[in-house]
């Protein structure tokens, strides 16, 4: 970014701070767009409600029982969306999986989506445009979220995710990785995993990723704890804040004598 080698020469100085979200509007517990509220304690019957509904939205007599993994935003490069097509090709034959994509951008993109979900009609949705009561009702509804983005200056989706217990998939780029900590045996110990991650933008990676999700989503005693543990996570504006003012106690704390302390 031309910056790169004055920052990376400052970074004990410098201190990243993740963007918050509006915890009021994105709250299962007392959201009105989707049609039943749900906490940490029943998370299974609210998707599960959440669903039915999607399902009947999208024109299906019922939900099935696969997993739902589901990708909400601009379609786009920047987005990853490239790997989310080859991973729909890749695994559309797959019984393992029912795959969710809701969002709008690049017109080559779009057809693309198009096309493959009406060739795997039984495994694919493909809802293009944006629609605020869709992207809710999926967040509630999908057991894991795609974010396998090129570069992601923050990302706030899987933010929303970890509020609906949806279980983010993400490359490790930007915000991405500084909020989501990958499952493995280290972090499901000390109680910090929250998600799925991989490092190279291909579409191989991404789907050893989902992969790794699927299976976990199999062991239930597993997907119950982590999903109860993201649903706990405070990603308020208020967290930021309170980092924000941190940063500037340091600052003062650390100025020169002969700055004037304005507290």
């Amino acid at each position: 970014c031309g910056l790169e080698g004055v920052l990376a020469g400052r970074a004990s100085d410098l201190t990243g701070i993740v963007n918050g979200i509006d915890v009021e509007t994105w709250n299962p517990r007392t959201d009105e767009l989707i049609p039943r509220h749900y906490s940490d304690d029943d998370f299974k019957q609210g998707k599960y409600t959440a669903r039915v509904a999607l399902a009947a939205r999208l024109g299906h007599a019922a939900p099935d029982d696969r997993p739902l993994v589901a990708f909400v935003g601009r379609l786009a490069e920047q987005k990853g969306v490239s790997l989310v097509l080859d991973l729909l090709h890749r695994m559309a034959g797959s019984e393992n999986a029912r795959f969710v994509v809701l969002g709008a951008g690049d017109p080559q993109l779009e057809e693309a989506l198009k096309v493959v979900a009406s060739e795997h009609p039984d495994a694919i949705d493909v809802v293009i445009g944006f629609d605020e009561v869709f992207a809710h009702l999926i967040q509630a509804a999908a057991d894991i979220l795609l974010m396998p983005s090129q570069y992601e200056p923050c990302g706030l989706a899987q933010l929303y995710a970890f509020r609906y217990g949806t279980i983010p998939v993400v490359r490790a780029t930007g915000g991405l990785v500084d909020t989501v900590v990958d499952v493995n045996d280290q972090t499901r110990a000390d109680g910090t995993a929250s998600g799925f991650v991989f490092q190279d933008f291909q579409s191989a990676s991404l789907e050893e990723a989902v992969q790794r999700a699927l299976a976990a989503h199999g062991n239930k005693t597993l997907w119950q704890d982590l999903v109860y543990r993201v649903m706990q996570q405070d990603w308020s504006w208020e967290v930021s804040a309170q980092q924000y003012q941190k940063v500037y106690e340091r600052a003062l704390a650390n100025a020169p004598a002969d700055v004037v302390d304005v507290r």
